[in-house]
């Protein structure tokens, strides 16, 4: 495990998936920088890389926009706040899926899933509508991984 380092990161990049390889990157450094074992950081690309590729195909519906990745430290705790210009729409009111259900392919209204992912991978999960429009998604995981090694 490195150092970790303070400050806070961050990447914008165009609401496609192709961007994507750009956000899993960005994570998975700022996850090092900040002294995150390969446990956190892999936990972290995966809900963000979900995260943001539910913007890009869900909220934008295939328009034009960006995505704001950030990228901190605080308190032993790594939080990744996901902001967009997207019709507000706040994932973790979603109902979530019976603990011992299997996630059908397709699911009525498309919901359930992927913010059950979120918070299996994470610690916390917030949201908030932005004051001029948009959406912050923060995603908060602990730098020691809950006791897991590397």
């Amino acid at each position: 495990m490195t150092t970790p380092t303070k400050g806070r990161r961050s990447i914008s990049v165009s609401a496609t998936v192709d961007e994507l390889v750009k956000v899993r990157a960005f994570v998975r450094d700022s996850v090092a920088g900040f002294g995150g074992s390969k446990r956190v950081a892999d936990d972290l690309v995966q809900a963000v890389d979900e995260a943001t590729c539910n913007v890009m195909l869900h909220g934008y519906r295939g328009n034009a926009g960006d995505v704001e990745i950030e990228a901190a430290l605080r308190e032993r705790k790594i939080e990744i706040r996901i902001l967009d210009r997207g019709p507000t729409f706040d994932p973790t009111a979603a109902s979530l899926p019976a603990r011992d259900a299997i996630p059908a392919p397709t699911r009525p209204g498309g919901m359930g899933v992927g913010i059950q992912l979120l918070r299996t991978l994470t610690d916390e999960v917030h949201h908030s509508a932005r004051p001029d429009g948009g959406n912050e998604l923060t995603l908060v995981r602990s730098i020691d991984g809950h006791g897991e090694e590397d």
